[in-house]
Order: structure tokens, then C-alpha cells, then sequence
């Protein structure tokens, strides 16, 4: 896809990682400019997101059921004819890209769930590896069985999120005695969209410090 060909309002998504880590955001294309595009600024907490040269940046643009991905991009925080935005700056064509999970944000907490049974639901404490907005994956010496249904619930402030989905996925980690479980939801829940990227955003601003003020833009004259 070239860079002209991306339609406005396009949903993209932002693959940072830094010091070992990676993390994603959502915003929509707003304009483009020669090679590059606007999108809605991100933000977190009613505060904007910088970005630094310790970032390694990819763009993931989705349109039309496809999705297509340009490596190494440039992110600025501007101001433009009176309002801000993020403005990625690429270089030759995006090539096409095979996503096929959302973006896992690690936890490592220890955390209750509830595994529905026949006689009814019960509760065991469980290592919570990542969760993303379509499942969870969680450790422990349980037994459990594929197919079967669980609950748990993520606390945001003062705010629960319940959710619920089914186990699709098992492995025995000998060296743990243990079991990984991977889970899918049985719907996306907003509330958690917005529990992940908040928390990612928190944890860039806290490795980068990243607090920047848009750098300022003027249109360019007519001749």
C-alpha cells in the first residue's frame, strides 16, 4: 500500500517497544501529507503520549479487512492549524501484514478465577501471565479441562471489570510443575481497551519520561 492510497479515517495501531518491552496504541488517520499522516493524538489520562529516540516504532494500518505494516516510522507530537495530533513519518510503501493476535500486555499477578463446573462454579488463585482485549493467559498446577468456561475480574481504581471466556489453550511447564492456560473472551469489553492502554501509556511516560509539547506547524503558502 502506498502512503497516498491510505483512506482517511483508517484505524491504525502503533507498535512501540523500548528497554525490552513492547506495547500498542489505537488512534484513526486524520490527513495526509506527502509522506506522512495525521492521526488523532494519543492520550492517556486526558495527557497526550511522547515519544523518544529509545522508541523502535512500527505503523499497522487496517482497511478493508487487510492490514499492512511500515517498520521504523518517525512519531511527532504537533500542533496544526489549532489542533494537535501525532504525525508518523514513513518511508516507501507498507508491505502487507499477518496479525493475528491482539496485543498482550503483561501482568504477573496473582489473581482468583472462577472455573464454571457442573456442581457449580469454584474459585482457585491463578498467576495471571498477559491479558489482552480478546483473552488471558494464566499459570497454575490445576488440572483443567479445554472447553471449560471461567470468570474473573480485573480491578481499575475503584472500578471492576468482570469477564468471562473458555480455556482454548494448554501446556505443561515441567520446570514449574504447572500449567499455562490460554483463554478467549466471549465478547471485547471496552472497559478493558481502555484499562490496557492507559496502563501502557503509564508505563511509557514512567521509562521515558515523555511529557513533550507538540512542536508547531504552519500551513505552507500559496503561490
Amino acid at each position: 500500500m502506498r502512503i497516498e492510497e491510505i483512506p482517511l479515517g483508517a484505524n491504525i495501531e502503533i507498535e512501540v517497544r523500548f528497554c525490552g518491552r513492547s506495547m500498542s496504541f489505537n488512534s484513526e488517520v486524520v490527513s495526509l501529507h506527502n509522506d506522512s499522516i495525521f492521526i488523532n493524538p494519543i492520550t492517556v489520562n486526558e495527557r497526550t503520549i511522547g515519544f523518544n529516540d529509545k522508541c523502535r516504532i512500527n505503523l499497522i494500518v487496517k482497511t478493508d479487512g487487510k492490514v499492512f505494516l511500515w517498520e521504523n516510522v518517525d512519531v511527532k507530537l504537533i500542533r496544526f492549524d489549532g489542533n494537535i495530533y501525532h504525525k508518523i513519518t514513513m518511508q516507501g510503501d507498507g508491505k502487507p501484514y499477518n496479525r493475528r493476535e491482539a496485543y498482550r500486555m503483561y501482568i504477573g499477578e496473582d489473581m482468583p478465577i472462577y472455573i464454571n463446573t457442573a456442581s457449580g462454579p469454584y474459585l482457585i488463585n491463578v498467576l495471571v501471565k498477559d491479558i489482552s482485549e480478546t483473552g488471558v493467559g494464566f499459570i497454575t498446577k490445576e488440572d483443567l479441562d479445554i472447553d471449560r468456561m471461567i470468570r474473573l475480574k480485573v480491578k481499575d481504581f475503584n472500578n471492576i471489570i468482570p469477564l468471562t471466556g473458555v480455556i482454548v489453550r494448554k501446556e505443561y511447564l515441567s520446570h514449574l510443575d504447572s500449567y499455562l492456560y490460554g483463554c478467549k473472551f466471549n465478547e471485547k469489553s471496552d472497559k478493558l481497551g481502555k484499562f490496557i492502554a492507559r496502563k501502557q501509556g503509564e508505563l511509557l511516560r514512567k521509562r521515558l519520561n515523555t511529557y513533550s509539547s507538540p512542536i508547531v506547524l504552519k500551513k505552507s503558502k500559496k503561490k
